[in-house]
């Protein structure tokens, strides 16, 4: 079960990070285009594990790889648009639930994958922890169809990048797919800037004057990061579906370490209902059943 504990701690990085993000909130605001530039461009770093064993591919499977690094970087962009409609817990629910679906039909169909009764119990049981933990209400009965399109194109884009990537690792080391499905988000990000009307929008942002912490911001960059390549790594080892279903444990973990830090850090703190915090205990109680029954053999 070792993937189960490189999948976990890839989503306790995440959630710090997510912790972190709500630290450093102010009134900028980031253009789609231009945040799903730095995510690309982040990419860049991934050099460093050139020493550590990066190998050539063949040209198929290299511009496989790419298009890995593309469809990571497009479901960015996606994800973003969805936040940008102003409802960002629906659309979290919406995209967080959506992608282990899509997840779960591509890798039945391209992968292969056959989930055992109790994984399959499992995986139904972690889908709905995840809109149980990210759904608000509200009484808004009007959909947004902007933002229905936006977030079901990123969950959909994320799941081609999930499903690929586990394809991939049949090609290659560890550290040779991870390198080149980053240096396709790399050359994704290069485009953005070929672009004249992207390119205007990612320098005015960068232009922008930026209220957060520098060190904060590295720290936050570092862990989500680590989290990736965490997560990518789980992906080599299992399941595409089960490692994708178990970001339920990310929400959970953002909710306790919020409930837990909020008493000293205000801005962290969350106004929630009696019945929103019995939503949330119910959706850890899930996580943890959910946990369980993958954990059987």
């Amino acid at each position: 079960m070792f993937w189960l504990y490189i999948t976990i701690s890839a989503y306790f990085l995440f959630a710090l990070a997510n912790i972190g993000d709500k630290l450093i909130v102010s009134k900028y605001k980031t253009e789609p285009i231009a945040y799903a530039f730095y995510v690309g461009f982040l990419g860049i770093t991934s050099i460093v594990l050139i020493p550590l064993g990066v190998s050539w591919l063949n040209v198929p499977i290299l511009i496989l790889s790419f298009f890995a690094g593309v469809f990571f970087v497009l479901a960015a962009y996606f994800m973003y648009q969805a936040l940008k409609q102003g409802e960002a817990s629906r659309a979290i629910t919406l995209l967080g639930s959506s992608s282990p679906i899509f997840t779960f039909l591509l890798a039945f169909l391209f992968l292969n994958e056959r989930l055992l009764t109790n994984q399959l119990l499992a995986f139904v049981i972690l889908v709905a922890a995840i809109i149980i933990i990210s759904w608000q209400g509200g009484g808004q009965k009007k959909i947004n169809k902007k933002l229905l399109g936006w977030a079901l194109l990123a969950g959909l884009f994320f799941s081609a990048n999930y499903v690929l990537t586990k394809y991939l690792y049949n090609f290659g080391n560890y550290f040779t797919i991870f390198f080149w499905t980053r240096i396709g988000g790399v050359l994704t990000a290069l485009i953005f800037i070929l672009l004249p009307q992207a390119r205007n929008k990612i320098i005015a942002d960068w232009k922008k004057p930026k209220k957060q912490k520098g060190l904060l911001v590295l720290a936050i960059q570092i862990g989500g990061g680590a989290g990736v390549m965490m997560q990518s790594y789980a992906l080599k080892l299992a399941s595409a579906t089960l490692v994708n279903a178990l970001q339920a444990i990310q929400y959970a973990l953002v909710f306790i370490l919020a409930s837990i830090l909020g008493k000293k850090i205000p801005s962290l703190k969350e106004n929630l209902s009696h019945k929103q915090i019995m939503q949330k205990i119910i959706a850890i109680i899930l996580v943890a059943f959910g946990l369980y029954l993958i954990t059987l053999k």
